[in-house]
């Protein structure tokens, strides 16, 4: 195949729909070279005039956002899309979502060969503890039929960043430094082993909850059972989720339970551990 047909968005699109057309549910893949944001793309659009669920690939990304207003880094050497979703739940129903979407990201990437995976809580995911990529979950406004759409944007690097020297944290990616691999099969081929875990997985979210979903998450918890330090200065030791998602750390003095969006997670090596 030219290089050419590897990279044009029409071609792409034709080729992930047909390799996930038996696949249930199944949802329409549109793929475009570059937008400012996947996520503010899909929770733009009318969900009466267009389909409920969609997934949106983009090859660049140029305001990409994280979790608390930060930059998400998107390049050629990304993997970068999101999920429109509509589910017979409450927005307060919803907790739990970035985690129980982490579980069956780390799924979709191990039958994709990808192994050393972990899950930090609450939305990033570890290759050999550094940061392979993340999750960013964003709420539209619920039907008046208690249905709720939900936008669920996903980062994976295929190369390590180019700004991975001014980053907080360690980078790891798909594809090992110095890999002679072609990138763009590698970001086709882990899209659909991706999608093929996590469309299965929204569905059994949307019945079951987070509840579902718990036992595995802790199962790749990265350090539980370990001392850590939170961002709001909370130190103790990581005793992993409740059915909630929230986080329960054991400070010595009682079990406290942290929310998903207010804090991050580091080891509690030093006292000069960056924060972020």
């Amino acid at each position: 195949m030219t290089e050419a047909l590897w990279f044009d968005p029409h071609s792409m699109a034709a080729r992930i729909n047909a390799q996930l057309a038996d696949l249930h549910p199944h949802i329409p893949v549109f793929v475009v070279a570059e937008t400012e944001s996947t996520n503010a793309d899909l929770l733009r659009l009318d969900y009466q005039a267009d389909a409920p669920s969609c997934v949106l690939l983009t090859l660049h990304q140029s305001q990409g956002r994280g979790r608390q207003g930060r930059t998400w880094l998107s390049d050629a050497g990304s993997l970068t899309f999101s999920i429109r979703w509509q589910f017979h739940r409450s927005p307060a129903a919803l907790n739990g979502l970035p985690l129980a979407v982490g579980v069956a990201t780390l799924r979709g990437l191990e039958s994709y060969g990808i192994k050393d995976l972990s899950i930090k809580w609450p939305n990033d995911l570890l290759k050999a503890s550094s940061k392979l990529g993340g999750i960013l979950l964003e709420i539209g406004k619920p039907f008046s039929s208690g249905q709720t759409h939900a936008v669920i944007g996903i980062g994976i690097n295929l190369l390590v960043p180019c700004e991975a020297a001014r980053l907080q944290q360690p980078a790891a990616a798909l594809l090992e430094e110095g890999s002679l691999e072609p990138i763009a099969p590698v970001r086709e081929g882990a899209l659909i082993a991706l999608l093929q875990s996590l469309l299965p997985a929204l569905v059994r979210f949307d019945e079951e909850g987070f509840e579902g979903f718990r036992q595995e998450w802790m199962q790749h918890a990265a350090w539980l059972g370990q001392p850590v330090m939170l961002s709001n200065g909370s130190q103790g030791t990581l005793m992993g989720v409740d059915q909630d998602g929230a986080l329960l750390l054991d400070t010595d003095l009682c079990i406290e339970r942290f929310l998903s969006g207010d804090v991050s997670l580091r080891p509690a090596a030093s006292d000069t551990i960056p924060l972020n």
